[in-house]
């Protein structure tokens, strides 16, 4: 008894069914002797590359499993700490074994099946809480944590082994087939690293941040070309280092104010937004990359959720005036570009542009991004403008319709 040492788990989970692709989230895993010393804690966030569920009971959000690993980049080093172990205990440790078994088989392994020390069990499936009352045993830490869960855990089944040393041997592992799967020592990312990561900015603006020395009103092209610029580094959802590169000199070779860059990061936030509210709702796929470009771009998940209020809102105000469908005018099917700042609103709440191309791409029109010959009507908020794309527009022959005209045309009453 007295070599025996007892590996504790406790995992976090997007959900309650392994079966149904609900992943792992956070690991802790605590070698503990039977007299209640700790040998090792190890803990980390983990990426499920998927959304999180609901997150309520454990508190982790998408922005913090960001820097995370992958559970494939762990689990060589979680096998590593099992098989140190005589006893695997947990609380309802069936629960994290099943969870286990369905990771380790997405990277090729199998789980061995093993004795567990599951002390829900024991105590008739009783909360982790309960126990601790029930032993006197203070619960020290956050309830829901992978580590705090599993540090109290650890003092239960101590507690238990003292009290009763037969446990150890009912439960003790005495041949175990654990696969063969090297470790990667991985680093740990943690709760804590997750809020120190989201409380840094970005690498590329904290360099446009350094070398920035001016806050001056750059031209609207240049601005057009930063968010264009963004626009295409941000396909891919990374920012690598030559892309990095290429940001900052823009900034600076643009002149571009930091209250600029701040303002064409919300704006693009806010236009893919729209984009994910377009339908009437955001998919958990649509909700990560809105996490992810939040993340790049210095924007936090308020920052984020307000993005999303306000497109849901203006969304709601257009929805809410009175309109025909398409389906009953000429309209459908047809080719829309806007252009410019557009100046209707509805009940005193504004037509942005992106907002107006949500809803004519809701409402059976294709929306384009430049004049064509094969482009059916321009929308700018004056028919008079002289911009490039009203220019070129009228050299085509293409209609070139105010705002106001084009909304009443496909029945929205604006003020």
């Amino acid at each position: 008894m007295a070599d025996d040492l007892i590996a504790v788990i406790d995992l976090e989970t997007t959900g309650l069914s392994p079966w149904r692709h609900d992943r792992v989230v956070e690991v802790a895993i605590i070698l503990v002797t039977t007299d209640g010393k700790v040998q090792t804690e190890y803990d980390t966030l983990v990426n499920p590359t998927r959304d999180m569920g609901p997150s309520s009971i454990h508190q982790i959000s998408a922005a913090d499993v960001f820097g995370a690993p992958e559970f494939s980049d762990i689990a060589g080093d979680v096998l590593e700490l099992l098989a140190h172990a005589n006893v695997v205990a947990g609380h309802n440790i069936s629960f994290d074994t099943n969870f286990l078994i369905k990771e380790f088989e997405r990277v090729g392994v199998a789980f061995p099946t093993i004795p567990l020390l599951c002390t829900c069990r024991l105590f008739g499936r009783a909360s982790l809480r309960a126990c601790c009352d029930e032993l006197k045993i203070p619960f020290d830490g956050i309830p829901h944590r992978a580590l705090s869960d599993a540090r109290v855990t650890a003092r239960i089944v101590s507690h238990l082994c003292s009290e009763d040393p037969r446990l150890l041997e009912e439960h003790r592992i005495h041949k175990a087939s654990w696969p063969s799967l090297p470790p990667l020592k991985t680093p740990r990312f943690c709760r804590e690293h997750a809020l120190q990561s989201q409380s840094t900015p970005p690498k590329f603006i904290q360099r446009i941040s350094e070398r920035m020395h001016h806050d001056v009103e750059a031209e609207p092209p240049n601005i057009l070309a930063y968010m264009a610029l963004i626009d295409r580094i941000l396909e891919d959802r990374t920012i690598d280092p030559s892309e990095e590169n290429s940001l900052v000199d823009a900034v600076l070779n643009w002149k571009l104010s930091a209250s600029q860059i701040d303002a064409a990061h919300a704006h693009y936030l806010s236009n893919l937004a729209v984009a994910a509210l377009a339908d009437g709702i955001v998919t958990d796929s649509e909700r990560r990359d809105l996490h992810v470009v939040a993340r790049l771009l210095g924007q936090d998940d308020i920052s984020l959720d307000s993005a999303l209020e306000t497109a849901a809102a203006k969304i709601a105000t257009v929805h809410r005036a009175q309109k025909q469908t398409l389906k009953e005018t000429v309209l459908a099917g047809q080719s829309v570009c806007f252009t410019g700042q557009l100046r209707s609103t509805i009940n005193g709440e504004a037509i942005t542009r992106n907002v107006a191309e949500a809803l004519a791409t809701e409402m059976g029109m294709i929306v384009a991004s430049t004049v064509t010959k094969k482009l059916d009507m321009l929308v700018v908020a004056d028919p008079n403008t002289q911009s490039g794309k009203a220019k070129k527009a009228r050299e085509y022959g293409i209609r070139v319709l105010s705002d106001l005209v084009f909304w009443r045309m496909i029945g929205i009453s604006v003020d």
